[in-house]
């Protein structure tokens, strides 16, 4: 299938200027009211190019998940990448990219994957709104280690707009495919927070977008960054942070190299994605007649009744369950005992007696 929705890392880096408005920045040093800029290489893979202030220290960077280590494919599709640009060991300001994590939503699997558990490589969770999930990714960066203070939390309908617009031929597909009911929905939101670590209140902004793909049964995070600083000196490094974040250059053999491989190995998750859907349907129809199965047995036992398979014309019978083997002949003689070795053929001087077994149940 022919995807127009750019990867996921490169829309990443164009967050809307709603939370961020430039102002002067001056140096620390001399007599300088600059700061000077060098570019730098995205240190794993060369995927990219970026301003950093001189000085600065990168981590991290482009990454990939091993779908075989993982259990799954669903976070092997695409180069995830997770860098961190820090001023100084303290990481007292601080610039960083997040990777796109894809979750399942719950109930796939028939339900039979409960949250928190992986599915396909995925963590099963419920799905959660971008303002929600912003305040996860806070979690998810920091643990419990801080206690933040929510100045602000905003919905960007730039960026969900930017998203709907990246996944508009996706969703065309999909409903000429049959399957509107499964076009891919976004949302994005942006918070700032305060915290103190150390001995200094920090303000973070983070910005996230959640792209909910409901045909493949997923959802995901995107186009997610953070940047911190002391909440004294914020205003002062915003124009820096949005140097950075608009300066990203990337590599053009790297986009053709890391295009041609999401092909190749969406042609792999698309045949993982039939095999789920056939395994749904499987746990469906099974968990179906379990459920049948179990409401015949209680009317069975409630009524003293069971169920024999009549062996001259496969027909089922009901009939008592007072005793362990029933026999019956083609002209609907029946003979009951509770002793396994009775054959009435051999007492009644007949040959047409035969043993009714019970029905065997379909979820056995």
């Amino acid at each position: 299938m022919k995807n127009r929705y750019f990867p996921a890392l490169l829309l990443s880096l164009l967050i809307m200027l709603s939370l961020w408005t430039p102002s002067p920045a001056r140096a620390a040093s001399g007599d300088s009211t600059g700061m000077s800029f060098a570019r730098v290489q995205e240190p794993r893979e060369g995927a990219f190019t970026i301003l950093a202030p001189h000085g600065w220290h990168m981590e991290g960077g482009i990454y990939r998940i091993n779908a075989a280590l993982a259990g799954g494919p669903l976070n092997a599709m695409e180069a995830k990448c997770d860098l961190l640009l820090v001023s100084d060991p303290k990481a007292t300001v601080a610039f960083r990219i997040l990777p796109d994590i894809v979750y399942c939503h719950v109930g796939i699997g028939g339900g039979f994957w409960g949250p928190g558990s992986t599915y396909q490589g995925a963590v099963v969770r419920s799905l959660e709104d971008a303002p929600t999930h912003v305040r996860s990714l806070f979690s998810a960066i920091h643990g419990t280690s801080v206690t933040p203070r929510v100045l602000q939390v905003t919905r960007l309908p730039g960026e969900i707009q930017s998203l709907e617009q990246g996944l508009s031929y996706t969703n065309q597909l999909l409903a000429q495919t049959g399957m509107p009911q499964g076009t891919f929905q976004c949302d994005a939101a942006g918070a700032v927070f305060e915290y103190d670590e150390g001995g200094v209140r920090y303000r973070e902004i983070i910005v996230t977008g959640v792209v909910d793909m409901r045909a493949a049964l997923t959802w995901k995070n995107t186009r997610s960054l953070a940047f911190r600083a002391p909440a004294e000196e914020f205003d002062k490094w915003r124009p820096v942070m949005d140097i950075m974040r608009f300066s990203i250059r990337f590599s053009p053999q790297w986009i053709l190299k890391e295009m041609q491989g999401q092909r190749e190995r969406a042609h792999i998750v698309m045949k993982v994605f039939d095999e789920i859907r056939r395994l749904d349907e499987e746990i469906v129809r099974k968990t179906t007649v379990n459920r049948e199965e179990i409401m015949n047995d209680n009317y069975l036992v409630l009524t003293g009744r069971e169920e024999f398979v009549n062996p001259h014309t496969g027909e089922v019978e009901s009939d008592t369950d007072a005793y362990k083997y029933r026999w019956k002949t083609s002209g609907g003689d029946v003979y009951y005992t509770n002793v396994e070795e009775e054959n009435p053929n051999i007492f009644m001087q007949r040959n047409d007696y035969q043993l009714t077994p019970v029905r065997k149940r379909r979820n056995e």
